[in-house]
């Protein structure tokens, strides 16, 4: 056969078809070779996860563990008693105090004006029978007498009226044990207050819980520092209402707590419901993922699977849990975060080969 230069042509564009296709290879080849040998330093990491029963599952060697810093901890068990949140603040006793201040003085007043009573009394007294013998003063000293009495009978009502009235607002504001501490001019129950070894706090109770609920066991806290949770005792019912959460109002002492005025505080009062058994999650187990608390239980020596806690219920410087864990069981305390990593990488890899 005649060859043409239509045939000289499709060969050169077959030869030249091949040597790209034999580049396209050789360069493929090296790429394959770099996820190959990624792939083998990943395996080398000693890690792995994957999804179990519907768990999340991630598999550490023991070497890698001891590098990593993974740590892990036995869960203790727990008794929580049913309880319900309360909220409130620590008082600033200052408007106490002030008015404290003016009722004394206005009982001192009183006193004061008392004594000046009796005597008026007396002068009028005595003016009143040198008058009425025979005239022995004028008719004008009796008058002086007796106005000097009746002036001194009108300030000392007058000192009445003040001391009531003070009273009364002390009783309006702060209820009839709080104002009957202020009314006393020693106050064993008030000092500990004026030292600042106790502070008082208002806490708001929801209405549905009874009034008896009050008088139960309260442990109080700072919102901003839980774990230093330390018990109230009880005083009176509070007579103002609080703005921000609408309740019932009491007023609690609490001793020697680090607290300051107008602090925020959280409690938890008993309730008649039963007691509930489950362990204490330290703090530091709890990691955050999808707007949830998790913890990692250890399964076995390389095996850590993922267990949804919950964060409502405090107790120390942990959470109390109910279900899924028991006590014993060993949770990640250090390293619990590389973890969650670990799991998440395996989840991208996982969708991007979908």
């Amino acid at each position: 056969m005649k060859l043409t230069g239509g045939h000289i042509i499709i060969a050169v564009m077959a030869i030249v078809i091949a040597v790209l296709s034999w580049l396209l290879i050789y360069v493929s080849r090296d790429q394959l070779r770099f996820h190959d040998d990624e792939a083998e330093e990943q395996i080398e990491t000693g890690s792995t996860a994957s999804i179990e029963e519907g768990r999340a599952i991630v598999r550490v060697d023991a070497q890698s563990q001891a590098a990593s810093g993974i740590r892990t901890q036995a869960l203790d068990g727990a008794r929580y008693e049913a309880s319900v949140r309360v909220f409130g603040s620590v008082v600033d006793i200052a408007p106490l105090l002030d008015l404290r201040g003016q009722y004394l003085v206005a009982v001192g007043e009183q006193r004061a004006l008392r004594a000046s009573v009796s005597a008026a009394r007396l002068d009028y007294q005595r003016a009143r029978s040198l008058y009425e013998d025979d005239r022995n003063i004028s008719e004008q000293a009796l008058r002086d007498a007796e106005s000097r009495f009746q002036v001194a009978q009108a300030r000392f009502a007058s000192a009445q009226s003040r001391e009531a009235v003070l009273r009364d607002s002390l009783f309006a504001d702060w209820g009839p044990v709080v104002s009957a501490w202020a009314t006393e001019a020693k106050s064993a129950s008030l000092e500990p207050l004026l030292s600042r070894r106790s502070m008082l706090v208002q806490l708001v109770f929801p209405y549905e819980l009874p009034r008896t609920a009050a008088r139960e066991k309260l442990i109080l806290a700072p919102v901003t520092a839980r774990s230093e949770a330390v018990q109230a005792r009880f005083v009176s019912e509070a007579p103002r209402s609080s703005l921000a959460v609408p309740g019932n109002t009491y007023f609690y002492i609490v001793k020697g707590a680090d607290l300051r005025v107008g602090a925020r505080v959280i409690g938890r009062v008993a309730t008649d419901n039963a007691s509930i058994d489950g362990v204490i999650v330290p703090n530091e187990a709890v990691v955050w993922y999808a707007g949830k608390s998790w913890v990692y239980r250890k399964q076995n020596a390389d095996t850590f699977a993922r267990y949804e806690v919950s964060t409502e219920r405090q107790l120390g410087d942990g959470w109390f849990e109910a279900d899924g864990l028991h006590s014993g069981d060993q949770v990640v305390v250090s390293g619990a975060q590389l973890l969650l990593s670990e799991e998440l990488k395996f989840q991208i890899r996982n969708e991007n080969e979908d």
